[in-house]
């Protein structure tokens, strides 16, 4: 695929490092009387860090880990970054290129032979840097489901999920978490070894970054930050626990602190780390854009994003060129971007998800404002503050009418069925997919039932006799679970999410 060498713009811009060390200061005062807006307002916690390859600007850190136990967030709270891990293993995969253990350049059908892929690609065409760049057409849903939400798929499961649920998608860029997952699962395959301990030979253990994990196994659940959704007033803030190891996927699986993102980022802007096996080619590697993404600023961070390295939208902002990724996940945002002109690096953590999608890249584009001069910063930290407060109003609003609207369909009848336990006695029980490698389970919980899906839980409400509404938190639009009945008229099979599960089985 064609290599698209945006860095090389960097030489063309205005500013350097040097012309704006002296704005470094300004920059950074400004953006903490930007912040403190927002103490005591984004929580139930958030932390910015803000760097230059030597030097930490700000590290403010605020609220508390667990909105229920008032356990405080602190400089080493490990907290989720989702989809940031990308750029970690981006990393990853441009060291195992350099050192000849995983080519980037290997096709992708060099393992699994038996997989079957759409008819609309030949796999020999694309490269595992395809697959890390978002670039190889196809979709599978089932397998991006399992690995973020279910369990650990045994990278020889593959060859079988990858036939059974693939579905071509035009050609070009498409953001999504299938080829990191892919790219995990041939590494494995390949080296026999998991991503999880990739990451920890190839960066965490060289760096040090020993409250940086891809396994929440590794913290007691007191010592993770907990992601929340907020209810309102009367209700408060959902606690929502933290990943378990089977959730925590390549394209997503990170916990990190925010002195490890410190660390991070810095990285980043040194471009190397001889002591620790990380050279400078190696950083450049996943630092060069592979593709023309088309997106514009048609992107969450609303800058101009044209390109796409391994793990990094490069964007440009305000005159800079800038690498960025976010994460989201239900109840938690962040962000993390680094300027190899302006010399900065720039994260953001909220472990919830109450606007701070929107606020955490503010806090991105407020500093390189700030460094920039622009005329209308000032303007900007004023009002932002305010429009935060509306927008989480908003949102909540929007969220319990979306809520009560959904429950209000006629397709669930009025929730009127109200089942004794004998009744939803009847319902539980194990139950297996002819094509999914995992059973789902079915246990009675209070008035309904849970539904056990690997390390995946939703509580099943009773809305019919033989229907059930399935959400896992607050807001949720259900799931319907539509059970079948033999001839006898025993519970004999269900559907969810247009999978087929059997009674009883292996």
């Amino acid at each position: 695929m064609k290599r698209i060498l945006l860095g090389a713009s960097a030489a063309a811009l205005t500013f350097t490092p040097a012309a704006l060390a002296q704005d470094i200061p300004s920059a950074t005062e400004r953006m903490e009387a930007y912040l403190d807006q927002f103490s005591g307002v984004v929580g139930p916690g958030f932390a910015v860090v803000v760097v230059t390859a030597d030097d930490v600007l700000i590290e403010r850190v605020e609220g508390v880990r667990n909105g229920e136990t008032g356990a405080p967030l602190t400089p080493d709270t490990p907290i989720y970054i989702a989809s940031q891990t990308k750029a970690y293993m981006g990393l990853v995969a441009a060291a195992l290129d350099e050192r000849g253990i995983l080519p980037l350049d290997t096709p992708i059908n060099a393992y699994w032979p038996d997989a079957e892929w759409p008819d609309n690609m030949d796999p020999a065409d694309y490269t595992l840097r395809d697959l890390l760049t978002h670039q190889v057409p196809f979709d599978n849903g089932t397998i991006t489901f399992l690995e973020a939400y279910v369990m650990r798929v045994d990278p020889a499961d593959y060859p079988a999920l990858l036939t059974a649920y693939s579905e071509p998608r035009d050609v070009g860029f498409q953001y999504d978490n299938l080829g990191y997952n892919v790219y995990a699962a041939i590494l494995e395959t390949a080296t026999g070894r998991a991503w999880q301990d990739w990451l920890d030979d190839v960066i965490f253990d060289p760096l040090g970054m020993d409250r940086t994990s891809a396994r929440t196994s590794d913290f007691s659940l007191d010592e993770l930050s907990w992601s929340h959704m907020w209810q309102g007033e009367e209700d408060g803030w959902f606690e929502i626990r933290p990943k378990t190891d089977g959730m925590m996927q390549s394209a997503g699986g990170l916990v990190t602190s925010p002195n490890d993102m410190i660390t991070w980022l810095q990285l980043q802007l040194r471009g190397a780390a001889p002591e620790a096996g990380l050279t400078a080619s190696m950083l450049e590697a996943a630092n060069t854009s592979y593709v023309e993404t088309g997106m514009g600023n048609r992107n969450p961070y609303e800058m101009d994003c044209a390109g796409y390295g391994l793990g990094w939208s490069i964007c440009e902002f305000e005159g800079f060129e800038v690498h960025i990724h976010g994460g989201g996940y239900t109840g938690a945002r962040t962000i993390m971007a680094w300027s190899p002109d302006a010399g900065v690096g720039i994260a953001a953590f909220g472990n919830s998800d109450n606007m701070t999608g929107w606020w955490t890249q503010t806090v991105v584009r407020m500093f390189l404002q700030f460094l920039s001069d622009n005329e209308d910063a000032d303007r900007w930290a004023e009002v932002r503050p305010q429009f935060y407060a509306e927008q989480t109003a908003e949102l909540l609003q929007g969220r319990q009418q979306s809520e009560a609207e959904a429950l209000a369909g006629l397709f669930w009848g009025g929730w009127e069925w109200q089942p004794d336990a004998d009744e939803l006695a009847a319902y539980a029980g194990r139950y297996t997919s002819e094509t999914l490698p995992v059973p789902a389970n079915l246990v009675v919980s209070g008035e309904g039932l849970e539904f056990q899906l690997g390390d995946y839980r939703a509580n099943l409400r009773p809305a019919q006799p033989d229907l059930f509404g399935g959400t896992n938190t607050p807001f949720e639009t259900p799931d319907p679970v539509v059970f079948q009945r033999d001839a006898d008229g025993h519970i004999a099979a269900f559907t969810w999410n247009e999978e087929y599960f059997t009674r009883g089985g292996e």
